[in-house]
């Protein structure tokens, strides 16, 4: 059996299983509307505040809390408040494309996020 321990300075999981890593964001930081094709994603927030955005839904979420999007819904994040934004993140299965973004007219655009050490 090998064990991988995770921890906030070590490593990601990066296979087609899942993938999953730590992710420390500065207060500001956002990302851009996006979904997974047939693959849940899992935040657990660790530290900070956080907005997150899922299907034009709109909640404010910290530490201790933990939130679940589901295949193809559109999400988004922003970190705020007065701390950097802390978090575990775990999408499953990891498969191509890793994500979807959207013009502002709707469509898709696949995008493949590079595999950590690449």
């Amino acid at each position: 059996m090998k064990i991988l321990s995770l921890d906030s300075k070590t490593t990601s999981v990066w296979n087609d299983y899942m993938r999953c890593d730590y992710a420390r964001w500065e207060v500001g930081q956002e990302c851009d509307v996006h979904s997974h094709w047939n693959a849940a994603e899992v935040f657990v927030f660790l530290r900070g505040r956080c907005e997150i955005t899922v299907e034009g839904e709109v909640a404010i979420v910290g530490a201790g809390q933990t939130v679940y999007v589901g295949p193809e819904e559109k999400h988004k994040l922003k970190s705020i408040g007065p701390e950097p934004l802390e978090m575990f993140i775990l999408v499953c299965p990891n498969h191509s494309p890793t994500h979807t973004f959207y013009k502002e007219d709707g469509t898709p655009v696949p995008y493949d996020r590079p595999a950590p050490n690449e």
